[in-house]
């Protein structure tokens, strides 16, 4: 059975802990049992824009259990993308290249090889402003899910922290990149109106074009 399938399957926690290699009981210490003190460390890194950024690292059993269930997610995009017959929906799977497999920051650059222009703009709190309920919602009511609404909330249990994604978590980028990709189709659909190419990795946002100006309606005032 495919990891997609496990997952629509499951109606409980111990579905959940079997599906990701756990004991029931151990899911369940890790989520409602151990205080987040002992869940995250919690530090900050310089940015190299200025400013910091808050890093949340998950420890122990929590990590494993966040790898696994990034591993998992993985396994059901890939099954998603291979079962596509849309070309165009397999085009959109190629717009995001942070932290998917066969992708990478090179694959990301290599779109605007030899591009006239190029724009690049940062996300604010990418995965910040992805919060606990905008995850459960995603795997309850995405049309490639449509988990059961118990499943989904344990999904958003293990993945969230203070009720949003973490910088830090092994399974925030992969869970980003499932919610974001509505984001990634109206962006790529005004690039494309403007003669741009439009790519996104993690929260950087790169347009491109050949056009002896830059568009001003993809172009921030003042940029």
């Amino acid at each position: 059975m495919s990891a997609l399938s496990k997952l629509q399957r499951a109606k409980t926690t111990a579905d959940v802990a079997s599906i990701l290699g756990f004991k029931a009981k151990s899911l369940s210490y890790i989520i409602y049992g151990q205080p987040d003190s002992l869940k995250y460390k919690e530090f900050n890194i310089p940015k190299k824009s200025g400013g910091v950024r808050h890093i949340a690292s998950p420890q122990g059993g929590l990590r494993l259990l966040q790898r696994r269930l990034a591993n998992i997610l993985q396994d059901c995009i890939d099954e998603i993308n291979a079962s596509s017959i849309n070309n165009q929906d397999k085009s959109f799977n190629q717009i995001s290249h942070g932290f998917k497999r066969k992708l990478s920051i090179v694959t990301n650059a290599k779109k605007h090889r030899n591009r006239k222009y190029v724009f690049n703009i940062d996300l604010s709190n990418f995965f910040g402003s992805i919060n606990f309920g905008r995850v459960r919602g995603f795997f309850i009511k995405d049309k490639r899910f449509k988990l059961d609404p118990k499943v989904a909330t344990i999904i958003a249990q293990i993945a969230c922290f203070n009720q949003s994604l973490p910088q830090g978590s092994p399974c925030s980028p992969v869970i980003s990149n499932l919610i974001g990709h509505i984001l990634d189709i109206h962006l790529v659909r005004l690039a494309s109106r403007a003669g741009c190419i439009y790519t996104r990795y993690a929260d950087d946002l790169t347009f491109s074009t050949n056009k002896s100006s830059f568009p001003q309606n993809i172009r921030p005032v003042g940029k």
